[in-house]
């Protein structure tokens, strides 16, 4: 008897683990999930501002590309979609394809989008230029490109950068290239009318003003305070200047500090809109990505963001990386191929640069 009972029990007992196991591979919600990365390892989570990247259209066909994106970022700026040459190909012609794309994506992955760029002396597409407007209708035609541009993407949208690029380093208009220099004989009123244009469009859309060296160059940030201290007196909105940040591991850090806070005594809205870091500055063939290396690149992100972080907190708008992987990097082809200068590799693996950024938040 006591034989036949334990024989009884084994046989139960085998029979119900293995109805366990043909449920459980039957039906996939009894599979225990893999272990997620914690919300405070995760730099959309823990930063107590947007962390953006720029994006393109193609990439987000790679579902490697758009996880890592929608994981890890809050916000996106499009790299080219948005951009005039993009859009405009003519009066009352407009290509919204792949800017409407952009903004699905992120409505669809609650993201938010980040405006680039409505004037920029650079993007001005080629039907325009030759035109050879006067300044009457120069201006007629870019304030109905502005509502235009702003007014379908109301809502959508959440900020814009109005104008790009206008100064020097030393703080002198840009004239070289320029269509806008060359038709106004006031052309920083001719830019803030266009920030009126923009916020008559989208009224809660913020406004900003980007460009690069602005930490750097003292006299490209005396320049933009003076703009920005004009558009108040003369009525035109101006919320956040926009510093890009394209600078090497060797830049002095406690330059970029001071910068930033020179940058927030305007009382403006605080914009890192096109960080990447070069660390192979001497541009090397010979450069190896060393552990060293990169420790020393992972400790200029931290730097970089402790910097900001250092900022009134009313006043950090966001932090966005131009790109999201090493493998797109713009930097290969204008800097040097053996370039490393995001938070991912080209295989979206995290690196010790993703570590940095996240160990310089708060």
């Amino acid at each position: 008897m006591e034989m036949y009972l334990k024989q009884t029990v084994f046989i139960f007992l085998l029979a119900f683990s293995l109805s366990c196991v043909e449920t459980q591979e039957n039906n996939p919600l009894l599979v225990e999930p893999e272990e997620e990365t914690a919300v405070d390892q995760v730099i959309r989570h823990k930063a107590a501002f947007n962390v953006g990247a720029a994006v393109t259209r193609n990439e987000l066909n790679s579902a490697s590309y758009a996880n890592t994106l929608k994981t890890h970022y809050s916000q996106i700026t499009a790299e080219y979609e948005m951009k005039m040459a993009h859009i405009w190909n003519g009066v009352n012609n407009y290509n919204w394809t792949n800017a409407d794309a952009l903004v699905k994506f992120a409505e669809d992955n609650d993201m938010e989008v980040h405006g680039h760029t409505l004037v920029w002396y650079k993007s001005f597409p080629n039907w325009f230029k030759n035109a050879n407007y006067d300044s009457a209708s120069f201006e007629g035609h870019v304030k109905t490109y502005i509502e235009t541009v702003v007014g379908r993407y109301k809502g959508k949208i959440i900020s814009w950068d109005v104008a790009n690029e206008i100064f020097l380093d030393n703080g002198g208009l840009r004239s070289t290239d320029c269509p806008v220099f060359k038709t106004f004989k006031d052309p920083v009123a001719f830019y803030g009318r266009c920030y009126r244009y923009a916020r008559e469009a989208d009224p809660e859309a913020k406004l900003f003003y980007n460009d690069y060296n602005v930490v750097l160059a003292g006299g490209k940030r005396g320049a933009m305070r003076s703009m920005a201290t004009r558009f108040k007196s003369e009525g035109y909105p101006l919320d956040g200047i926009g510093d890009q940040m394209h600078y090497m591991e060797t830049t002095n850090r406690n330059t970029i500090k001071n910068g930033l806070a020179d940058m927030a005594l305007t009382g403006l809205l605080i914009h890192i809109s096109e960080l990447d870091i070069r660390i192979n500055t001497g541009q090397s063939d010979n450069f190896v990505y060393s552990t060293t290396e990169q420790q020393k690149h992972a400790n200029a992100y931290k730097e970089i963001v402790e910097a900001y972080e250092a900022i009134p907190q009313s006043q950090k708008f966001a932090i966005s990386t131009w790109g999201l992987h090493d493998g797109s990097t713009w930097l290969t082809d204008w800097w040097h191929p053996k370039e490393y200068p995001l938070l991912f590799d080209d295989k979206f693996e995290k690196k010790l640069t993703y570590e940095g950024f996240l160990n310089g938040l708060k």
